[in-house]
């Protein structure tokens, strides 16, 4: 039976890396079929976004996300409720999104503190043991308030089209109303808009995306994005990068003449 391999990196086609990572996986998991998601040189914010979206949501039986971005120091090993295995460092922001989620989250036997071979090299080793369920391939549970939380109000992910997905998944202001937006130098008016189809062209919108997951409570977190209609919000906010901080604030009426 084949088994679907999504791995999140931060190295792509064309590079050593991620042909000598194809190698290593096939080894590890003999008739895996890999898809890979790329992101910027360790962007963790990214790829723990990532993450979540392709582990939380339904998949093939056996299906597994391994996340190699970044520098991390252990290996980890999650399941989540939806039945995915999750592989990946310690790195960053990489398990943010997913703590919450995940039945079990534990250290793995490979990459341990003190390791001389990089994690890199030893991701496809790991996910032989979570596959083959080595027994000692579990070592220990992985404090939940180890893991960063996510940041508050920042860019997670910019699409082709210039969209800007927040970690918001609630909106500052009721639908219809408008919202001060500044990410570093550069600042912007945008609607609330529980639908972005309904928002006039050209004109920027903070409104729920088609990212989003099933939480432990059983509702669905869906976060918002920034987007310009017929535009790329990323070239309104001078193409900033994943992690930028956003600052919202309520606009303020303009008072009567």
């Amino acid at each position: 039976m084949h088994r679907l391999v999504q791995l999140i990196a931060d190295y792509e086609p064309g590079e050593l890396a991620f042909a000598e990572q194809l190698q290593r996986l096939e080894l590890g998991v003999p008739d895996c079929v890999v898809n890979a998601t790329f992101v910027a040189p360790g962007d963790t914010l990214a790829a723990g976004l990532c993450v979540a979206q392709l582990a939380l949501a339904h998949g093939p039986p056996g299906w597994m996300v391994v996340h190699d971005v970044g520098a991390g120091e252990r290996l980890c090993v999650g399941r989540t409720r939806a039945g995915a295995i999750v592989v990946g460092p310690d790195a960053g922001w990489s398990w943010s999104f997913v703590v919450d989620e995940v039945r079990e989250l534990f250290y793995l036997d490979v990459g341990s503190r003190g390791a001389r071979r990089p994690v890199r090299d030893l991701v496809s080793l790991a996910v032989r043991h979570a596959v083959t369920r080595h027994p000692h391939a579990v070592t220990e549970l992985v404090p939940r308030d180890s893991v960063p939380r996510v940041p508050a109000c920042a860019i997670a992910w910019i699409d082709r089209a210039g969209n800007l997905t927040t970690t918001l998944s609630r909106a500052p202001a009721e639908a219809g109303e408008r919202v001060r937006v500044d990410i570093g130098d550069a600042g912007g008016v945008a609607l609330v808009a529980a639908d972005r189809d309904a928002v006039p062209e050209g004109e920027l919108a903070l409104a729920p995306c088609s990212i989003g997951w099933p939480t432990r409570d059983g509702s669905r977190r869906r976060l918002l994005e920034l987007g310009v209609q017929g535009g790329s919000a990323a070239e309104l906010f001078d193409h900033p990068a994943t992690g930028a901080p956003i600052a919202l604030a309520p606009l303020q009426p303009r008072a009567a003449a």
